[in-house]
């Protein structure tokens, strides 16, 4: 287990969302479902996930921009492939905790409370989740870096998700993420 996730030994996977601009599409109804807020323009977006020894285990279809992270990861049904005892561990976006099958458990940062301070174990474990939660950003980024999924324009729009997992997969190629596993 890398030293990164020394504190979660019974962590299985790293879950991050993934998004990547698109063509502005031709429906308004379309183009309303595919305008993401967070990025100010019109996205695709899929869910990812990553092993603590760097491998890209999972990784969803795309979807409009506007679908949230919670709604991804129920319609992917990406939660089903965990057993019980296993812990999964996310940014903030993933309140899926109604979702998880029994006997799973998922880890994110705490939300700021009322006080507009966290406490030191929060901090701390804020930190810990961060530093475990880099990897899968890391598998992210370089499946960002092939040019076919910098902007998908609507020429590819039916055929993007293949894209997308086939870039997904090319990632498994490529050299390990993590240096101590090199």
């Amino acid at each position: 287990m890398p030293k990164s996730f020394e504190d979660f030994s019974s962590a299985r996977a790293s879950m991050d969302a993934i998004e990547t601009t698109q063509d502005i599409p031709t429906h308004m109804d379309s183009q309303a479902m595919a305008y993401s807020t967070y990025k100010s323009r019109h996205t695709v977006k899929a869910v990812t996930c990553v092993a603590p020894n760097g491998a890209l285990t999972f990784c969803s279809k795309l979807y409009p921009g506007s679908t949230s992270d919670v709604a991804i990861v129920r319609h992917s049904q990406g939660l089903q492939k965990f057993k019980a005892g296993d812990l999964i561990l996310a940014d903030k976006g993933f309140t899926n905790h109604d979702q998880l099958p029994q006997g799973v458990c998922l880890n994110i940062p705490a939300f700021l409370s009322t006080r507009g301070q966290f406490t030191k174990q929060e901090a701390a474990l804020c930190y810990k989740i961060a530093k475990a939660c880099i990897h899968v950003e890391r598998a992210n980024e370089r499946i960002k870096n092939y040019e076919i999924l910098r902007h998908i324009p609507s020429t590819y729009r039916p055929i993007s998700t293949k894209i997308f997992q086939l870039c997904s997969c090319l990632v498994i190629l490529q050299a390990p993420l993590l240096k101590e596993i090199a």
